[in-house]
Parts: C-alpha cells; structure tokens; sequence
C-alpha cells in the first residue's frame, strides 16, 4: 500500500515522465523579442514565468544596458548603477529579482534589481572592491564572484544581503556561474592543473568535477535541483559540453555535425539541455536530451522566418521554454554560414523566446 508522500513523489515521477515524452520530436514557435533603441541584444536567462533577461545594446558592444522582458512590460531598459554606463542582467528568479553587473563611478559591481527598488549594488568581500552576480534561486540566493574568489549572497535584499567566500580549489582564483533551488553553486576555479569546473555545497569543501578524457581545462555553467550539471571541457581537440551527475560523473555532449566547439550553458529539471555548438554552418544553437541526443533548435521551429539564424540557447524552464539569441539578416537563412564573431556580415543579434507546440 501507497503511502500519501509515495503517492506524491509516484506523481511527480509520473509528471516528470509526460513531460519527457512530450519533448520528443518536439517543435517550438518563435518570439522574437526585439532589441532595446541600439539595435543588438542577447540573452542570459529565463525563469518560470517566461520572463527573460540579457543585455542589449550596438552590435559590436557599445551602450550596453540590462534588460528584463515580460508578456506584459515588453523589454525594459534596467539602466546602470549611479556613474555608470554599462550594465548586463545575468539571472532572474519567479520573484522578479534580476542579478547582473553594472559600471559605476568606481568600478564594476554585482547589482540586485527588483521593480521596486531599481538597482542595487551587492556588498564585496572584505578587501575587495570588484564584483559581478551571474545567478540566482528562489531563495534570493546569489552566485557570483568578489575580488577573484568565487562568492554567495544571502538575502533578499541588497542592503540583507552577506556575502560569502566560496574559496578555490587550491589556485589562485574562482568565479560562482549557477545556483540550485537547494544551495548548490557551480563555476570555475583555478587548479595547480589549470582551471576546473567545481561544485559546492554547503558544510562541504569545493569539489573537483575534473575534465573530460584528454582534456586540461573545464567550467561548469549551471545546476539543476536534481544536481546535474553542465558546462564545457576544452583540450587540444577544442571544446565539448558536458553533463555531470555524481552517479556518472562526466559525459560529453556530442557536437552539431562538423564542429569543433559546444558548449552547455542551461538545464532544466528535467535534464534537458540547451547550448552553443559549432557546425559545418557556423554557430547554432542546440536542445540536448538524453533519449534525443543534440538537435539543432534552427530545425525545431516551423517554417523558420527567411534571414533568421538561432545561433545560440542559455536557458530552458521546466515548462520547455528556451531563451535564445540569433540574427537577422535578409541574405541569410538557417543553410547559410553564420558566426558569432561576424556581426559586420551576419547582422545584429535578437533575442527570441522558443514556446513548445
């Protein structure tokens, strides 16, 4: 006999399962969510809501501003912090927090927006003057990195909030690039054998992910709550996504056709993965999962707009939702070569939002 808790978690493995299968031989619509006046955007996160959040500005860089975008609100410039000319939001929560950096007067810094309270800067580690926030969970915790050790921010204000020294795995520097709904950090850290992914949980030391076979380097990107983790393992090969769980350890990501270069930059709950690869057509962006392998995201959306390239995927929800970044350009289409390094002749780059059918 079925207990109430059992009956609970056979529901949510049941649910889990649907959803799985829906994602099978998947097909999504396509929003493209413009750009803020300068004309170029990208995008770093969406949460649960389908609200998204990036950066936009010129093509090659310049009057770059944060943005969140909403259904409702449409892509709000987050401006900059008192001084400053540059901002980049890097995560949101359901909560409508966004984490990013901002330039000021005085630096770089970590900045904690809400729609109530604009901009905030986040505390630095004592000693320190330089940060940056690159996630955040629904707890208001923030991932990120003060002077150049990997750093936590409890609270769920800028002013409540304490910032917290991650350490390194023995070198010289780390930087915090995911959080999980449960604490869990991810990032990258300097080894004595050069720069490795690392997983830290609380009352544990930093752990050592290691890299993929014949490989030097690696950098973990994001954690699911399952704590599965992504990232990217680089050596004399190039560079390859992986997948971490602390059953398998590391498994690579297999690359679009032709490719040297993938990388994994979000995971859902569900285990999917979303992310960079190259191909014999340049960059694209990719959907990873388990019973699929990699698809190119430009072949999932029907009857893809002329001129429209998706070249890159950093997040996915739990509803299947990607935020996504590409360019536009009327001489190109998804058979054409198109580079992230090329604006001059692929275009400025828009952010999209890729909605499951």
């Amino acid at each position: 006999m079925i207990n109430m808790n059992g009956k609970v978690v056979f529901l949510l493995t049941a649910l889990a399962l649907l959803l799985a299968a829906a994602a099978e031989g998947q097909s999504y619509s396509l929003t493209d969510l413009g750009t803020l006046r300068l004309g170029s955007a990208r995008v770093h996160d969406i949460n649960s809501l389908g609200q998204v959040v990036g950066a936009s500005g010129a093509p090659h860089g310049s009057g770059t501003r944060a943005f969140f975008w909403s259904r409702k609100s449409g892509m709000l410039d987050l401006a900059s912090l008192p001084g400053g000319d540059y901002s980049v939001a890097s995560a949101i929560n359901d909560s409508d927090q966004v984490v990013g950096t901002s330039n000021s007067q005085n630096g770089m810094h970590a900045f904690l927006w809400t729609p109530a309270n604009g901009l905030q800067k986040l505390p630095a580690l004592s000693g320190t003057n330089s940060t940056s926030a690159y996630a955040i969970n629904g707890l208001g915790q923030i991932a990120g990195v003060s002077g150049s050790h990997a750093t936590l921010w409890n609270g769920n204000t800028a002013t409540g909030n304490t910032a917290k020294d991650l350490g390194t795995l023995g070198g010289a520097w780390s930087e915090a690039h995911g959080i999980s709904s449960h604490g869990q950090v991810v990032g990258v850290s300097d080894t004595n054998s050069g720069p490795h992914a690392f997983l830290w949980k609380d009352g544990s030391p930093m752990e050592d992910l290691g890299v993929l076979p014949g490989d030097s380097t690696s950098r973990a990107n994001r954690v699911n709550d399952q704590g599965a983790v992504v990232g990217a393992s680089e050596g004399p090969g190039g560079v390859r996504a992986f997948i971490w769980t602390s059953s398998a350890g590391m498994q690579p990501i297999d690359s679009l056709q032709g490719g040297h270069y993938t990388e994994a930059f979000g995971i859902n709950n569900l285990g999917q993965v979303v992310g960079q690869s190259g191909s014999s057509l340049g960059t694209r962006a990719f959907l990873w999962t388990k019973t699929n392998s990699i698809v190119d995201l430009n072949e999932l959306v029907p009857g893809l707009p002329a001129g429209m390239i998706l070249t890159g995927a950093f997040s996915i929800n739990d509803k299947g939702e990607i935020a996504a970044f590409g360019v536009i350009n009327p001489r190109l289409n998804k058979n054409h070569q198109a580079n992230m390094d090329d604006h001059i002749h692929s275009g400025p780059t828009h952010v999209f939002l890729l909605t499951p059918l």
